[in-house]
C-alpha cells in the first residue's frame, strides 16, 4: 500500500484482529521492517513468519527447552534467542545453521543484540544476574557482569541516586538485575533492578579497545572488572522492574514495574556526552481493575504507548497517547490472558501472544476503493442519467491498437528498484534514512569506534533469507 494513498486523518492504530497464526510460541518480535516475525516456542524450536504472506519461512531448533527471548540484528540476517536450556544461540538466517553457542550457568530470561554490531550481546539469567557478551575475535575478557556496587564509579546523579562510598562502591545492598537493554545509539546500557532503580552503565568494556581501521586490537589498556555505572535513578520503591522498551529514535522510555504502574520517559543528553538525563512524562494504570501488564511498548515512533494487560479473563491492549496520557483505546481480543506484544516498525499492526501460543494480528479494516483501481470509476449514492461521450463509441484503427501494445510490451521492467514506505526510492542491499532501526550511521566517538570492530556482514537493508529447495523437497515428500 502506498503512503500516499492512506488518509492522515485517519487513526493511526488497529481496531481488531484481521488474522491468527497457529504456533506454540513464548515470545515474539518484528524484525527492522516489520517484514518477519520471530516466534520463540515451548519445545525449544523458533519460527520465522513472514507477516504478508502468513506462512513459515525457516524453522529453527536448536534449543531443548522453551524459548524465551528472540532479538533481531539491525538488517536482520542474524537471530538471537534465548532459553530455559541456559543457552543463547545466534542464528544466521542465511543458512539457518547456529552461528554460535553461549552456555551461562542458569536459565535465561532475555537477551538482545547490539544496535550496531551483532557480536555484542547483553542477557539477563533468573538468577538477575546480566552479562555483556562479546563474542569478536581477539577479545578478552568475553563476558562482563553488570554490578552496581563493584568496581563502578558514579558519573551522574539524580534524583533516588544512591549514597556513593569514596572507593566508588554502593552504600545499599546489591540490588539484583531483573532486565537490560542497549539504548538505540548502542553507547549505553539501561538495567532495571529488583528494588525498582535503574542503573545506566556505559556499553563500552574499556579492557578492550578498537583502534582504527587498520583492525588491529589495542591490548595495552588497564583491565576493569566491570562497565562504567553513569546514572542511578529511583523507579519504584521495592518494586521490581518487569519490562524496558525504547522507541525508534531512541529519545523515549516506556517501563513497567510489579507496582502495576506504565512510566514513560523522555530521554535527553548534552552535545558530546552519553550521560542521560531522565524526566518523567506519565505514569499510566489501570484505575478500574489495576491489572498488571505482560508486556510494553511504543507505536507510531512514541506516539503512542501501548500495554498488555495481564487479567487471566481478557485479551486487552491498552493504547495511550504519549504527548497527553489520555487513554486512546481498548483493544479486546479472544477471551484468553495475553502473554507479549509488538507494534509494527512501521505501520499501525500489533502482534499479540496469547498463554496458548497463538499469534494474533491486529489491524484495520480495509474498504475498498474502486476508484484506485479504474480512474475514472465513480460510486453513486442513486442513479443517473448516463450520457454517452461523442467519440466514445468509434472504431479506431486495429492497426495502430496492436503498436501501441507491442511497444508497451516492449518495454523493460526495473525489478531492482525499491520504493518502501517514506517515499525514498533506493537500490536493493542500500540502506535507507527513512528507517531508523536500519540505520548505521558513521562512527563519531570512541564509542561507535569500539562497538564497529570487528563489525558483521548485516550491512544489506531489507535483506530476504534465501529460499532453500531441500526444505521445499521435504515438505513435497511429507505431503
Amino acid at each position: 500500500m502506498n503512503v500516499e494513498l492512506l488518509n492522515p486523518f485517519t487513526q493511526n492504530f488497529p481496531e481488531a484482529v484481521v488474522a491468527t497464526l497457529e504456533d506454540a510460541a513464548l515470545c515474539l518480535r518484528y524484525n527492522s521492517t516489520g517484514r518477519f516475525i520471530a516466534a520463540g516456542r515451548f519445545d525449544g524450536w523458533t519460527t520465522i513468519w513472514d507477516a504478508e504472506t502468513k506462512g513459515i519461512i525457516r524453522t529453527l531448533e536448536g534449543h531443548v527447552k522453551g524459548v524465551v527471548s528472540v532479538s533481531w540484528s539491525r538488517n536482520s540476517k542474524y537471530l538471537l534467542t534465548g532459553s530455559k536450556d541456559w543457552n543463547c544461540v545466534v542464528w544466521d538466517l542465511a543458512s539457518g545453521e547456529r552461528e554460535q553457542t553461549v552456555r551461562f550457568d542458569a536459565p535465561v530470561s532475555n537477551a538482545v543484540f547490539h544496535p550496531r554490531n551483532s557480536k555484542i550481546i547483553v542477557v539477563t539469567l533468573t538468577t538477575c544476574q546480566t552479562f555483556v557478551v562479546d563474542l569478536r575475535q581477539g577479545v578478552s575478557p568475553r563476558r562482563v557482569e553488570l554490578a552496581e556496587d563493584v568496581n563502578v564509579v558514579t558519573v551522574g546523579e539524580q534524583n533516588g541516586t544512591a549514597p556513593v562510598a569514596t572507593n566508588g562502591a554502593s552504600t545499599n545492598p546489591k540490588a539484583s538485575i531483573t532486565i537490560a537493554r542497549f539504548s538505540r545509539d548502542g553507547k549505553t546500557i539501561y538495567a532495571g533492578t529488583s528494588q525498582g532503580t535503574l542503573l545506566i552503565f556505559s556499553s563500552r568494556n574499556k579492557s578492550v579497545s578498537y583502534a582504527s581501521p587498520v583492525k588491529s586490537w589495542r591490548r595495552d589498556a588497564k583491565p576493569v572488572l566491570g562497565l562504567k555505572l553513569l546514572r542511578r535513578l529511583k523507579i519504584a520503591n521495592n518494586c521490581a522492574v518487569k519490562h524496558m522498551e525504547f522507541n525508534q529514535s531512541g529519545s523515549h522510555l516506556v517501563m513497567n514495574s510489579t507496582d502495576r504502574i506504565v512510566r514513560v520517559y523522555s530521554i535527553d543528553k548534552e552535545p558530546g556526552s552519553i550521560i542521560p538525563t531522565l524526566e518523567i512524562l506519565h505514569k499510566l494504570q489501570d484505575p478500574i481493575q489495576r491489572s498488571p501488564w505482560n508486556a510494553v511498548s511504543f507505536g507510531g515512533d512514541a506516539e503512542y504507548v501501548l500495554a498488555g494487560s495481564g487479567n487471566i479473563a481478557s485479551h486487552s491492549i491498552y493504547i495511550w497517547d504519549r504527548t497527553t496520557g489520555d487513554l486512546e483505546k481498548i483493544l479486546e481480543g479472544p477471551k484468553e490472558p495475553l502473554s507479549d506484544l509488538d507494534w509494527h516498525p512501521l505501520r499501525p499492526h500489533i502482534a499479540s501472544l496469547s498463554v496458548s501460543g497463538l499469534i494474533h494480528l491486529w489491524g484495520r479494516h480495509v474498504h475498498e476503493n474502486y476508484s484506485a483501481f479504474a480512474p475514472g470509476f465513480e460510486e453513486l449514492d442513486e442513479n443517473i442519467e448516463y450520457e454517452e461521450r461523442e467519440s466514445e463509441f468509434d472504431i479506431e484503427d486495429e492497426e495502430e491498437e496492436r503498436r501501441k501494445r507491442q511497444q508497451e510490451e516492449e518495454e523493460e521492467v526495473d525489478i531492482d528498484t525499491v520504493d518502501p514506505l517514506g517515499g525514498e526510492t533506493l537500490i536493493r542491499g542500500q540502506i535507507p534514512a527513512a528507517i531508523p532501526r536500519a540505520i548505521l550511521p558513521a562512527a563519531t566517538d570512541e564509542e561507535d569506534t569500539w562497538a564497529d570492530g570487528d563489525a558483521d556482514d548485516d550491512n544489506e537493508y531489507d535483506w530476504f533469507p534465501p529460499v532453500r529447495l531441500d526444505e521445499e523437497e521435504e515438505e513435497e515428500d511429507a505431503d
